[in-house]
C-alpha cells in the first residue's frame, strides 16, 4: 500500500515537472491592408512558440519582415507568391512571410533573444507609407 501511494505521489511530481517546461504558443491574428498591420505591436516571451495568422485585406501582396532576430523553429503555411521579390528567396531576412491579396498565411517561430525588433512590409514603398510595427521579446 505504501508503495502504491509513493508511486502515485512520484507520478504527480514527474507530470508536474513536464508541464512546467512547456509553454503554450502565443497566438495573434493580424490584418494586413494598405498600409498597416493591425495590430502593429506584439509582445512575446523568449523561448515561447509564436503563431501569427495573417489575413491580407489589401488590394496587393503584403509581407511581414523582421530583418535581424535570433529565431528557431520557423515554419510557414499559405505563403503568397512573393511577386515583389524577383529571386523568390528571402535569405536577407531572418523572419519573413508574404501573403497574397485576399489571402491568409501562418508564420510559426520561437524568438530566442529578448529585445525590441522592428517589423515592416518590404513591398517597395510600403515601409515608407507607414507599414511598420514592433515585436517585443521579453525575458521568460
Amino acid at each position: 500500500m505504501k508503495l502504491k501511494r509513493f508511486l502515485s505521489v512520484m507520478a504527480v511530481f514527474v507530470l508536474s515537472a513536464c508541464a512546467v517546461g512547456s509553454q503554450p504558443a502565443a497566438k495573434f491574428d493580424v490584418v494586413m491592408e494598405e498600409f498597416e498591420f493591425t495590430p502593429s505591436s506584439f509582445t512575446v516571451s523568449a523561448g515561447q512558440p509564436v503563431v501569427i495568422t495573417f489575413q491580407n485585406e489589401g488590394a496587393v501582396e503584403h509581407d511581414f519582415v523582421v530583418e535581424k532576430i535570433d529565431v528557431s523553429s520557423v515554419s510557414t503555411e499559405g505563403v503568397g507568391m512573393g511577386e515583389h521579390h524577383m529571386a523568390g528567396e528571402h535569405s536577407e531576412f531572418d523572419l519573413h512571410i508574404s501573403t497574397s491579396a485576399g489571402g491568409t498565411s501562418v508564420l510559426k517561430f520561437t524568438a530566442n533573444t529578448p529585445g525590441s525588433y522592428r517589423i515592416l512590409c518590404s513591398v517597395p514603398g510600403h515601409e515608407e507609407a507607414g507599414m511598420v510595427g514592433e515585436l517585443i521579446v521579453v525575458e521568460n
